[in-house]
């Protein structure tokens, strides 16, 4: 997907442009929406557009001082399309003159000009995907997505160890260095008078996010991640997890952002808050307490901290507990285990059959499945909207059930679709999945890349890895890197890069002699010698 960034202090106009054009149809993501010129350069910093649109006059700076600090900053991506109006003209000139590609007089602005506009930038960024830009490129518009994915599985405890949680956080630019956290986790209500549907239903949730994520950044740093359609969880700051001084504010954020999302979108967000962690590792305790309160928050229409309802028995009903079980189910998605992953599933359905009591219970255990398989699986979320692509609302028909047997039976139906789809696709998602390795290989040649540091970047155990590189593509792990890492130092070579010790440096070799040899063991010369022949052609 292409990412685009929206800028504009007025949020009709923000608005108005996210909903011109069905973005998704030109393979296009909107990751974020500023308000101020100060504010689009942070977002450009986090989310690393491909596509800015931007006004010019902004306040903080203006879209064009914002234009030139980034190409500064970036080179030729994102690439600018300029919002203005008839007596801004002059600067419209300056933006042509820094190579911005399109301008747009608001006044003027329809559909069929913007449609115009994008596909003038998309073929600019095709010419920009040069042997060398590509694989960054592609990078850059998976992040969200990636970051997305490590923050579920952050949630939902699903990190073998500390160390694979800080490579994978490392590996996405996240920062998480604050004092203390703690998780809200939120729900849209669809307003009661004619509930939307189908596609209307799709945009009104996606649009509600995006706008509680604009809303929130633009007042502190935190992340937003979408759970599902008419679920997410927001991630917030605090100064100290042992003080309740900021519960004030974190109330006024939320009823803020809750109010604002109403007036735009007539729709309620009610969410339950956890406590503080003063380790983000341990983010998973205050979401699983946020999933708790949840319950009391739908009752009473607002947001409820956990400690605060002492006497609801929602909080004192107890939830899935998948803990004993998560590595089972974790290997059955990784290794597309259908036997055991319809066996888990299976035992789940068994435990709550006939236990009306523990409709709570059943309906987290579902969604907990459902997010680890959205999680989990590449191509999860698409794979779940195929499996309930008869209901009128998809996957997210589990939370229109109010028995134990409704609950039950959507559970039957995951796991049947679940363990037919995975069946047939066994092995091009595997391919898919090492795919995603050799790029990231390529993207990190200067850097050791050792079996055990990539499989905990991708969630992997070592040597399950080590088994699926070398069955799926046909070479095992370690020679993978070694050839890349060579092949890449002879085009350095040829393209007179550096000299030999500072190639193997940019290779993430220790020492130019171990390069040397490991050089000569593939090429059956030593780089020296390469060169020399190099340079008598």
């Amino acid at each position: 997907m292409i990412k685009l960034l929206i800028a504009d202090d007025e949020a009709l106009v923000c608005i108005g442009l996210q909903s011109m054009l069905k973005w998704e149809e030109y393979g296009i993501e909107v990751v974020g929406v500023a308000y101020n010129g100060g504010q689009a350069e942070e977002l450009i910093e986090a989310y690393r557009p491909d596509i800015v649109i931007t006004d010019i006059k902004m306040p903080i700076k203006t879209g064009l001082q914002v234009a030139e600090s980034v190409r500064r900053k970036y080179g030729r991506v994102p690439l600018f399309i300029i919002l203005t109006s008839y007596e801004e003209f002059e600067y419209a000139r300056t933006a042509i003159e820094m190579q911005a590609v399109d301008y747009l007089v608001k006044l003027e602005l329809t559909p069929e000009a913007l449609e115009a506009s994008i596909r003038k930038a998309m073929k600019r960024l095709e010419e920009h995907k040069t042997v060398e830009s590509y694989p960054d490129l592609m990078h850059r518009s998976k992040l969200h997505e990636l970051r997305e994915k490590f923050f579920v599985r952050l949630f939902n405890n699903l990190f073998e160890n500390k160390n694979q949680y800080l490579l994978q956080k490392e590996d996405l630019e996240l920062e998480l260095s604050a004092p203390a956290y703690l998780v809200c986790t939120c729900r849209i209500m669809a307003p009661d008078t004619v509930p939307p549907s189908g596609d209307k239903l799709v945009t009104l949730c996606t649009s509600t996010v995006k706008m509680a994520r604009d809303r929130l950044i633009s007042v502190r740093p935190c992340y937003v991640t979408s759970l599902d359609l008419r679920n997410f969880t927001i991630i917030l700051p605090i100064d100290d997890a042992h003080s309740l001084q900021w519960r004030p504010d974190i109330e006024s954020l939320l009823s803020d952002m809750a109010q604002v999302l109403h007036n735009y979108f007539n729709v309620r967000i009610m969410g339950g808050i956890g406590h503080a962690v003063d380790d983000p590792y341990m983010i998973h305790e205050s979401y699983l307490a946020a999933r708790r309160a949840l319950p009391a928050a739908l009752e009473q229409q607002g947001f409820v901290f956990y400690a605060d309802d002492k006497k609801g028995s929602n909080l004192e009903q107890p939830l899935f507990d998948y803990s004993a079980s998560r590595s089972e189910i974790r290997r059955a998605f990784e290794e597309m285990d259908t036997d055991a992953l319809h066996s888990i599933i299976t035992s789940m359905i068994e435990a709550f059959e006939g236990r009306p009591d523990l409709l709570v219970a059943a309906t987290d255990a579902a969604c907990s499945v459902l997010y680890m398989a959205t999680s989990l699986l590449a191509d999860g979320e698409n794979l779940v909207e195929q499996i309930f692509e008869q209901e009128p609302e998809g996957y997210r028909a589990i939370y229109q059930q109010s028995s134990i047997d409704g609950v039950i039976g959507w559970l039957v139906q995951f796991r049947d679709g679940c363990c037919e789809l995975l069946s047939s696709r066994k092995q091009s998602y595997k391919e898919q999945v090492i795919r995603q390795v050799q790029d990231y290989i390529k993207r990190n040649l200067d850097s050791k890349l050792s079996l055990n540091q990539v499989a905990d970047i991708f969630n992997f155990s070592p040597n399950y890895l080590s088994h699926l590189f070398s069955r799926t593509a046909k070479v095992n792990f370690v020679k993978y890197v070694t050839d890349t890492k060579i092949a890449t130092a002879k085009e350095m070579m040829l393209r007179g890069e550096g000299r030999i010790n500072e190639i193997s440096h940019k290779l993430g070799y220790d020492s130019a002699f171990y390069f040397s040899k490991v050089f000569k063991k593939v090429e059956g010369i030593s780089p020296r010698e390469f060169m020399q022949r190099v340079e008598s052609k």
